[in-house]
């Protein structure tokens, strides 16, 4: 399983492939240390290689950890790019409603650049922009 990450403007592009679990948050965690780590940044996690099917204790956790990162800069609104199976559409949703619960916002995209757009500027809808 590979988790990397990387910073491209304001955005913290977070790519797993395989199953991610714990390297998804280490992950995280890494960039967040890295000297080029600034605050504001949003969060994309392209999942579209991903194979894990988290629990929904695992999601509630991973909900809870990353509403604990916006004091540390981090934004709260993030995206997830999902591949084309129906269940990897419907675990994102479950997600983005426990991210909701963290006061977070999260939404679902089948591509990076529409993620990357709606994060980059987030009074703009994907139509418009098209």
């Amino acid at each position: 399983m590979a988790v990397t990450w990387q910073i491209r403007d304001s955005v913290l592009v977070v790519t797993s492939a395989g199953c991610g679990g714990e390297g998804t948050v280490s992950a995280v965690t890494q960039a967040i240390a890295d000297p080029g780590f600034h605050p504001g940044l949003s969060l994309l996690f392209d999942m579209r290689l991903a194979t894990d099917s988290p629990s929904a204790a695992e999601m509630r956790s991973r909900a809870k950890f990353l509403a604990s990162l916006k004091p540390l800069g981090i934004s709260h609104r993030c995206a997830v790019v999902v591949g084309p199976k129906p269940h990897q559409y419907g675990l994102a949703r479950m997600e983005a409603a426990h991210l909701e619960f963290q006061g977070m916002e999260m939404e679902v995209f089948e591509s990076v650049e529409e993620a990357l757009l709606w994060l980059t500027y987030p009074d703009a809808s994907i139509s418009e922009a098209n």
